[in-house]
């Protein structure tokens, strides 16, 4: 795996919890890390979360703590919400698939069209937030050059007034559109990893309804619907079956 993440997370986190402060306790998580007591650094992290602190650092950290104890679906999990912070983040992308490697399934993604892959890998440039607010500086520019164009009294600044205002008008409703495909991607359309060591998925919400398949932990799935307690959920190769929610952490 590669070094720990961010061992001074910083002073967005040096706020005072129950007598003690969030510092001191990322400081202690990371020295437990470092001695090699995994398992401790695991109980201070998930303090940390408990107190709604979040980063991708954070996660990040968590993630390999939950490796270094070979629990591999809650290392897979942590990695995939500190990808959600900061999803061109190399260093995590990279434990993500050094984790994946170690898990039991080997499930193929149906491949994309170029333009779909090239899509994908666009938006996860930046991170829900880094992209609003991209956006928002593309928009001030966009009403900047839109002045110039209304009350420049020459028409060559005039048309390039213009011309720009087309310009950073598309780029804005582009990185709008970008984050709002992150929001959808992260927070509407629920994504989850199996987190028992064996499942079996069902063709219908029921135990007694048929086996389709079997997957294992650390799995990741999408969920397309739920009934009472089951999810249906779909696989990266396209196979769909419901699972009891009780196998599954939502990411």
């Amino acid at each position: 795996m590669k070094r720990l993440a961010g061992i001074f997370i910083g002073i967005f986190f040096m706020l005072p919890v129950k007598g003690e402060n969030l510092r001191e306790l990322l400081e202690q998580a990371n020295e437990a890390y470092i001695n090699g007591e995994y398992s401790f650094a695991i109980e201070l992290y998930e303090q940390v979360l408990e107190n709604q602190k979040e980063a991708a650092e954070l996660y990040h950290n968590l993630g390999n703590a939950y490796f270094k104890e070979n629990r591999l679906g809650p290392a897979i999990l942590n990695y995939k919400r500190a990808l959600r912070l900061s999803p061109s983040d190399e260093n995590i992308r990279f434990n993500l698939e050094v984790a994946r490697s170690r898990i039991v399934d080997r499930i193929e993604p149906v491949p994309l069209i170029f333009y779909e892959r090239w899509w994908k890998n666009f938006i996860n440039l930046q991170a829900v937030d880094g992209w609003a607010v991209i956006g928002l500086a593309f928009l001030l520019l966009f009403l900047g050059s839109l002045s110039m164009y209304f009350f420049s009294r020459r028409v060559g600044i005039k048309k390039l007034g213009f011309s720009l205002s087309l310009v950073f008008l598309l780029t804005t409703g582009l990185c709008f559109f970008a984050a709002n495909r992150q929001y959808r991607h992260h927070y509407v359309e629920k994504e989850a990893i199996v987190f028992v060591p064996r499942v079996t998925a069902k063709s219908a919400p029921g135990q007694t309804s048929t086996d389709i398949f079997v997957i294992h932990e650390g799995t990741h799935v999408r969920i397309t619907d739920n009934l009472g307690e089951w999810y249906q959920v779909k696989l990266a190769n396209g196979n769909v079956g419901w699972i009891n929610q009780k196998a599954l952490e939502v990411i």
